[in-house]
């Protein structure tokens, strides 16, 4: 009897398949499905109104640019073959791919790129990365394939910004289509398509049959997001094949992830440098042989093996290895002695009190309780304050006459990949809070000129050279305690491959596939 029952059901999911049917569990073993656990769920899914990872991570499969940037942030031709730029960097033209569709259908070409970029630099539409392209004062459609952009002021650093997932392509019949709501329907070319999105629970992806790129098109059939906030939840997800790829693996759990002989550790180096602003505009910091002093009594690689667990360097120059335009310098060796008769020479040797301020996130307080002890061996007293991170952007921002910081634990990621953005927001004049992120205060003429000057030229020579010589300045004034570079990790199944982090910390997800 046993037997004749599996014959009948053998024989009836014959004929659903025969009949053009199928079962769901017959259907789900053909179909190659991908489960991503992300650590937060997506805000928007318009890459114009979005300025967080976590949206671009679920972005960057559906939609691109005419740049783009490869696993490694290396930048790539996407829906432009080809470029050039103007020798002054106020004219940039782009010759586009012949043959591409939105996924809608819309035909991409000039037009639709002058669409994206007239949406995104018009103040009105107030998208979140308008100030990426309001430098842009006139888009000409030279013919179907060509477009040229012609820019208010010289800017060396626009075929980077280009690169940005900002600079993602949608479909202008579809934004014209869903207007406010079009965040939540994206339309690009990328080799997925959005199918659904239930906030909270899951972001689904599929396969687009149609992608331009045949070398590159998509190897699974489905990815499926998952937002996870919590980090053991994700381990354990990984640990059960309920997600083939987590974004991502927190330091205190990386050996757990490495000992599963089921599971692999994807490590990339980080585009972020860590360090600690000195407001250089108030005592002692505003004497260089005070700034000297604390880069020598922190102690790098010893906070690095504790709370990093040995994920990251020491930081030789203010940008990250990863970043154009980078030039090594120096590292400031551990040397409390050094430290404490530098303080003596500037005439503290017995130190003084300070304040560090940070956020409340756990590795931020390991972080800066380390350097407190790692401080207090040199006479300096350093009280922590830890502000949620709304309050803590609020305290940074106010103006230097109302500003109490006198030294700040944070972290920078120049997400256009150019020295041009790990620099400038951080460390001149024009980007003091409350404009942006120059928290300490710091000026220096020199360094202004030289900023300047490599905005002034689309030569790139000339660009490294610029940055080089602000590299050196930048080491040799100590604005900052130099920290490190960190990796970050991500943690997949053994038989997945071509998905990782990239160094900027968006997800890489449009390779992914089964080994």
């Amino acid at each position: 009897m046993r037997q004749l029952k599996l014959v009948g059901l053998l024989s009836l999911a014959w004929l659903l398949v025969l009949f053009g049917l199928s079962s769901p569990a017959l259907a789900g073993q053909a179909e190659k499905v991908i489960t991503i656990a992300q650590y937060a769920d997506a805000v928007s899914l318009d890459p114009q109104h979005t300025n967080d990872n976590a949206s671009y991570s679920i972005e960057k499969p559906m939609l691109e640019g005419l740049i783009g940037f490869n696993e490694k942030m290396e930048q790539i031709p996407q829906l432009a073959e080809r470029w050039d730029a103007s020798p002054d960097a106020r004219v940039y033209t782009f010759y586009l791919r012949k043959g591409v569709k939105f996924h809608d259908g819309t035909p991409f070409n000039a037009a639709a790129v002058k669409a994206n970029f007239d949406r995104i630099r018009n103040p009105e539409n107030k998208l979140r990365r308008y100030t990426l392209f309001k430098i842009i004062s006139q888009i000409d459609v030279i013919d179907e394939y060509t477009v040229r952009f012609t820019l208010a002021e010289p800017f060396g650093a626009m075929i980077a910004t280009f690169a940005h997932p900002a600079g993602g392509i949608n479909s202008p019949t579809a934004v014209q289509k869903y207007g406010q709501d079009y965040e939540k329907n994206p339309m690009g070319t990328g080799p997925y398509k959005f199918q659904e999105w239930v906030p909270n629970d899951h972001i689904t992806l599929v396969k687009n049959p149609d992608y331009w790129d045949k070398n590159n098109a998509a190897q699974v059939d489905k990815i499926i997001i998952k937002p996870v906030p919590e980090d053991g939840t994700r381990i354990a997800m990984l640990q059960k094949g309920d997600a083939q790829f987590i974004n991502a693996v927190p330091y205190s759990m990386a050996e757990v992830v490495k000992a599963d002989r089921n599971l692999s550790l994807a490590e990339s180096e980080s585009i972020y440098t860590f360090w600690v602003a000195m407001n250089v505009q108030k005592k002692p910091f505003s004497d260089l042989k005070v700034r000297q002093a604390l880069n020598y009594a922190v102690n790098k690689e010893a906070i690095i093996k504790a709370v990093l667990r040995g994920h990251g360097k020491p930081a030789n120059s203010s940008l990250a290895p990863q970043v154009w335009g980078y030039t090594p310098v120096k590292t400031y060796p551990y040397d409390p002695a050094k430290a404490k008769a530098l303080l003596a020479e500037a005439g503290y040797p017995n130190g003084f009190k300070t304040m560090l301020r940070g956020t409340v996130t756990t590795d931020a307080k390991e972080v800066m309780v380390a350097i407190q002890g790692q401080l207090k061996q040199v006479g300096v007293d350093v009280e922590i304050l830890s502000l949620p991170a709304a309050a803590l952007s609020a305290d940074r921002f106010k103006p230097l006459a109302e500003n109490r910081g006198e030294m700040d634990y944070a972290g920078w990621s120049p997400s256009t990949g150019d020295a041009d953005w790990g620099i400038r927001p951080l460390l001149t004049k024009d980007n003091w809070p409350p404009t942006n992120f120059t928290i300490g205060f710091y000026t220096n003429p020199r360094l202004e000129e030289l900023v300047k000057a490599a905005l002034q030229t689309s030569d790139s020579a000339k660009r490294k050279a610029a940055y080089a010589e602000a590299q050196q300045i930048i080491l040799d004034d100590c604005p900052w305690i130099f920290l490190w570079v960190n990796y970050l990790l991500g943690g997949t199944r053994a038989n997945v491959g071509g998905i990782s982090i990239q160094p900027d910390g968006i997800g890489f997800y449009r390779s992914v596939h089964y080994k």
